[in-house]
């Protein structure tokens, strides 16, 4: 008994923590803000350029553009447009800091607002540039306001950055609860089947419960402090890799634990044998995960820097959960966390071989054969990548019912979809610029390749006579790669098209949701590479330490990247098959890239920790056989629970999250079922005592 009070101490102390925590600390969510400059550093362009116009053109109304778009399939009657020009027009008046085209400016215009068929009108409206729930509960505050006025008869839509803002605000809330009930079912489902005992189901989501409310609050404590901002998606992946991550552990320590309790008669004495057996590789493998996130500290978009220090407190918490409270709650619950079928002490392992043991067998019996035929495929899946194109358009991930992708859609049919947000271009000169040569200068601008139209939203010219401003509409959807590239080179010649216009600029700026979007491309690629090179390095150097070896974390991590290529280049497939896309959003492959490498490098550290432990009984061919066949079982449900629990995304309405859910669940089974069992295995036969092993 005397050994299990240091565990039931253990369990005591984490429970007390998490119950201080959750009673004094806020929580994580308490505190999601969106990225101040659109998450991009303060001297980037597009940054520079809303700055300079905001000095240029000081007494306009700062804030965040959104765009009301009323329809009527059959035709907008003059009683409806009126009404609807009347609605917008009175939000000046009944919020605050909003500002709207006057009922008479629209009515006065209308043909500019008006689709050619009479079924579309739009109307500006400039809110306040709140954050996240600020945002969505004023727009929601309008939206009824509207409705209301507007008369009926008609479909109202909001978009524009407003909108979606507001829309993705929505759908991150909404998906909070229902992602942990799916996460907590599908891992409870799992385990039930899996291993057929009650108790052993509940104790990984016991002790990730547990270890979720201390990560929560321990995040929410350094975002209070400032340290950090927390977003709503990096909380909600975090959640996922959390559960799923204990469950992990939980299963080595389980598996490790029913071996030592044949040779222990009591519980304590078979958890202390199973902690010294495992640690080494839960050590490693949350440290991997744990500096794999670090890396993202090293990034310049502020989205992906936001995700170090949630994950990186997650890590370490599971880290030391993993090596304390996992055991605890195993060593208490003994031999009935076994139920219905409990090890005894001297109990003896069957004889029947299990499938691992067969495949075990077969590899280790013929290396070459495994080898060569599983490179291919891999190999074949990755080249796939070349048809990989990156998305910047939020909106193509949110529902097809959405108001702001609604709207867009409407407004894009009916009057082209660079409308939905338009640029702003600042000429800036040391001599006065005339209105007459503003005008020349947005017709020249309006000649440029790619663009649609340009005009004047307001006094076109600024009060000292030193800067010009043009409104520009781009021909393609602001957020396409056409009309990010578009926008690169109206910068690159800007200063060229001014004096083809008459205007002596010093300076030619562009701003808007494509400038920024065309800053954040070239940030994105600069990040991406930053982060994959620094996350191979990181983790070849922590395969060193473990291994002690220098060529064992070369085909390691070579077979990694190999994995990634592959669930890369069919994820790709299976995206345009099913889904019909050509595209996918920017983030998904570095965020993929890190968890798949810092999460299926834990296998091979759990297979390779085996082997090393079985070799000093065994020479290395019998070491790989038994190491696989003893790893087989735990790895592999380890695996499906991991890959499960990541497809749980998949049931999110956000795009974004459901293409991560199923790239990770695809990169997972790759590693569970043909990296660490077939190719690495293969690699360490045939590389003999060169392995490093």
């Amino acid at each position: 008994m005397r050994g299990k009070r240091k565990y039931w101490a253990t369990l005591l102390i984490w429970v007390v923590a998490a119950a201080v925590l959750s009673a004094v600390a806020p929580g994580a969510r308490d505190f999601f803000v969106p990225n101040e400059n659109s998450g991009l550093p303060a001297d980037e362009m597009s940054i520079v350029a809303t700055e300079k116009i905001n000095e240029y053109f000081p007494s306009e109304q700062e804030g965040v553009p959104a765009i009301v778009v009323a329809e009527n399939e059959e035709g907008l009657t003059d009683a409806q447009i009126t009404d609807f020009a009347e609605a917008i027009g009175g939000l000046e008046n009944d919020f605050d800091q909003v500002t709207s085209i006057p009922a008479q400016a629209l009515l006065g215009e209308r043909d500019a607002f008006l689709s050619e068929d009479g079924t579309v009108f739009f109307a500006p409206v400039n809110v306040p540039g709140l954050e996240g729930s600020e945002l969505k509960a004023l727009l929601d505050e309008m939206k009824e306001t509207v409705a209301a006025e507007a008369g009926a008869g008609m479909d109202i839509y909001w978009t524009g950055p407003a909108g979606i803002s507001a829309d993705a605000v929505e759908l991150f809330s909404r998906a909070d609860v229902v992602l942990l009930l799916s996460t907590v079912a599908i891992i409870l489902v799992l385990l039930l089947i899996i291993y057929r005992s009650p108790l052993l189901a509940l104790i990984p989501l016991v002790g990730a419960s547990i270890v979720y409310a201390v990560v929560d609050r321990v995040v929410g404590l350094g975002a209070d402090a400032g340290w950090y901002v927390t977003e709503s998606q990096s909380n909600s992946i975090m959640l996922v890799l959390l559960f799923a991550v204990v469950t992990d552990y939980s299963l080595l320590v389980f598996s490790r634990f029913r071996e030592e309790l044949r040779t222990h008669e009591d519980s304590a004495g078979a958890m202390d044998a199973a902690v010294r057996a495992v640690r080494e590789p839960i050590f490693f493998s949350g440290s991997t995960i744990f500096l794999g996130v670090l890396t993202l500290f090293f990034t310049l978009y502020e989205s992906y820097r936001n995700f170090a220090p949630v994950f990186a407190i997650a890590a370490a918490v599971m880290l030391i959960a993993g090596l304390t409270l996992i055991p605890a709650l195993f060593a208490i619950a003994g031999r009935r966390a076994f139920w219905p079928k409990i090890p005894s002490y001297g109990e003896q392992a069957h004889d029947k071989k299990t499938i691992w043991a067969r495949v075990a067998e077969k590899v280790s019996g013929r290396p070459v054969a495994f080898l060569v035929p599983v490179l291919a495929l891999m190999v074949l899946a990755s080249i796939n990548t070349v048809n990989y194109k990156e998305s910047f358009d939020l909106i193509k991930s949110f529902p097809e019912d959405l108001s702001s992708r609604e709207g867009f859609e409407v407004l894009g049919s009916a009057f082209g979809e660079g409308e939905l947000a338009p640029g702003t271009v600042l000429v800036v000169s040391d001599k006065e610029i005339t209105h007459q040569e503003a005008g020349a200068l947005a017709e020249r601008i309006g000649e440029e390749p790619g663009i649609a139209g340009t005009s004047f939203q307001g006094i076109p010219v600024s009060e000292d006579g030193h800067a010009a401003r043009v409104t520009v509409t781009f021909a393609d959807n602001p957020y396409s790669s056409k009309a990010l590239d578009v926008a690169n080179r109206l910068r690159d010649q800007g200063k060229e098209i001014a004096q083809d216009a008459g205007i002596d600029a010093a300076e030619f700026h562009l701003a808007g949701q494509s400038a920024i979007h065309a800053d954040l491309r070239d940030i994105n690629n600069r990040d991406t590479l930053l982060v994959m090179v620094s996350v191979a390095l990181l983790i070849m150097l922590m395969l060193a330490f473990q291994t002690r070896s220098f060529i064992a974390p070369l085909y390691l991590i070579g077979t990694l990247l190999l994995s990634y290529a592959a669930a890369l280049g069919l994820s790709l497939f299976l995206f345009k098959l099913i889904f019909g896309l050509d595209e996918i959003s920017y983030r998904i492959p570095l965020y993929t890239f890190v968890f798949l490498i810092a999460l299926g490098v834990d296998y091979s550290i759990m297979l390779i920790a085996r082997i090393r432990e079985e070799k000093t009984r065994h020479e290395l061919h019998e070491a790989v056989k038994l190491g696989l066949e003893k790893t087989g079982g735990v790895i592999s449900s380890a695996g499906l629970i991991l890959a499960a629990t990541f497809l749980v995304l998949a049931t999110m309405p956000i795009y974004e999250l459901k293409l991560f859910g199923i790239m990770m669940a695809l990169g997972i089974l790759l590693d569970t079922f043909v990296i660490r069992p077939l190719l690495i295995p293969s690699i360490i036969l045939l590389l003999g005592k060169r392995s490093g092993i």
